[in-house]
């Protein structure tokens, strides 16, 4: 059989071949672009996880020496750091309290385990000292002492746990500052999942659903007053939060059964804890 080509016919072949060429050049450019942007997201990531969201674990003593007045044990929500609560803690400290402050790391555990890692032993060891300085005040018919907490964000969900798992004869009053109560739908972003490894495990305990594990922690039996912003500077995950925020948590959802709540007006997730009236709210309520 013969076959017929004309020119024209392989002008139309040679145009096909050079376009798909053409194409499969765009391709491994576009793929290779696509893995440098995915490696230089994950470094970002890295980077931000190890230089910004992780800080090492520390406490600090506020007239610990001269222990005359009930002790007040604070710490951190996630990514958080001690500097963050050092206008609270001194203010206290100058009202009298001794205060123990607790830096913890937020990225690699769950709540349950950063709440047995480091927020146990310091409860223990300040429980332990208050016993026996209970019992010196006792031989002096003075009254006894007690250990007051004052906690923000993620850190009120640490302090839920460890209250729900142990019983403080010595416990007093707790203030919960800015608490995913409920959750924040910022844990329900299907992102956070992505990167779950760089923002930390915690992140999912605080998801919405009734089954979560912050939802699981039931309500304070014991006196309890929260805290809450009304403003939000994130407008990035306002977007993803329902309702009023303040940058980070849900108002409608931070109150829990029993507990009094006051709204701190014109701060954020974080404004809150450097506000005046937020300390004389703490004071008034430690006292009350």
């Amino acid at each position: 059989m013969k076959m017929d080509i004309s020119i024209q016919d392989l002008e139309i072949v040679e145009i096909e071949y050079l376009e798909l060429n053409n194409f499969g050049e765009i391709m491994k450019k576009f793929f290779k672009i696509l893995f440098f942007i995915i490696l230089l997201s994950i470094l970002i990531l890295w980077l931000v996880k190890v230089f910004l969201l992780t800080h090492k674990y520390q406490v600090k003593y506020y007239n610990e020496d001269k222990i005359e007045k009930d002790i007040v044990i604070s710490f951190n929500g996630i990514y958080g750091y001690e500097k963050q609560l050092r206008f609270i803690n001194e203010k206290l400290a100058e009202d009298g309290y001794t205060v123990v402050n607790i830096q913890y790391p937020t990225v690699d555990d769950k709540i349950v385990e950063m709440t047995d890692k480091y927020i146990a032993p310091v409860i223990d060891e300040q429980v332990k000292k208050l016993s026996e300085i209970n019992l010196e005040r006792k031989a002096k018919n003075l009254p006894e002492l007690k250990i007051h907490f004052v906690v923000h964000s993620m850190g009120t969900c640490l302090l839920r746990y460890y209250l729900k798992e142990n019983k403080l004869d010595s416990l007093g009053k707790v203030v919960l500052i800015t608490p995913p109560s409920h959750g924040s739908q910022l844990s329900d972003n299907p992102i956070a999942d992505l990167i779950r490894y760089f923002i930390g495990p915690a992140v999912k305990d605080m998801k919405t659903d009734e089954n979560s594990f912050v939802n699981q922690l039931g309500n304070p039996n014991y006196p309890c007053y929260i805290l809450i912003g009304d403003s939000s500077n994130n407008f990035l995950f306002s977007m993803f939060i329902k309702g009023e925020d303040d940058g980070m948590v849900p108002l409608a959802t931070a109150g829990l059964e029993g507990a009094s709540l006051k709204t701190i007006k014109n701060t954020t997730h974080t404004s809150i804890l450097e506000k005046q009236e937020t300390v004389d709210e703490i004071l008034k309520f430690l006292k009350d």
